[in-house]
């Protein structure tokens, strides 16, 4: 990854949201973008820490529905994880995916 670009990814909940934005009590979607471009994605370290940015991410995007409220609760836990999963996939990494389904333990098992 060069220095000379600054990778930005807009990280929105449109689609954790579309379906809620009719309810009354989310109004608008918002987007958080996350600046990548220091991290070498070759590197585990540098997967985990993206990995890390856009569930941060997510979570400020969907902080509306952040409630004690048990509807509200679930509601929101899908919005961080589509959200957190739509940025993943804009940022089409082979290793930030595998990172993302599979955590950083990615290897499997054998079973005897």
């Amino acid at each position: 990854m060069t220095s000379q670009f600054v990778k930005l990814l807009p990280v929105a909940a449109a689609l954790a949201l579309s379906g809620l934005a009719q309810a009354s009590s989310v109004r608008e979607v918002t987007s958080v973008v996350v600046k990548y471009g220091d991290l070498n994605l070759d590197t585990t370290e540098g997967v985990s820490s993206l990995h890390a940015r856009l569930s941060k991410a997510a979570r400020e995007v969907c902080s509306q529905l952040d409630s004690r409220v048990l509807g509200l609760r679930d509601q929101y836990e899908l919005c961080v994880s589509s959200a957190t999963t739509k940025g993943v996939r804009d940022v089409n990494n082979a290793k930030l995916t595998a990172f993302h389904r599979y955590g950083r333990k990615s290897t499997v098992a054998s079973i005897n």
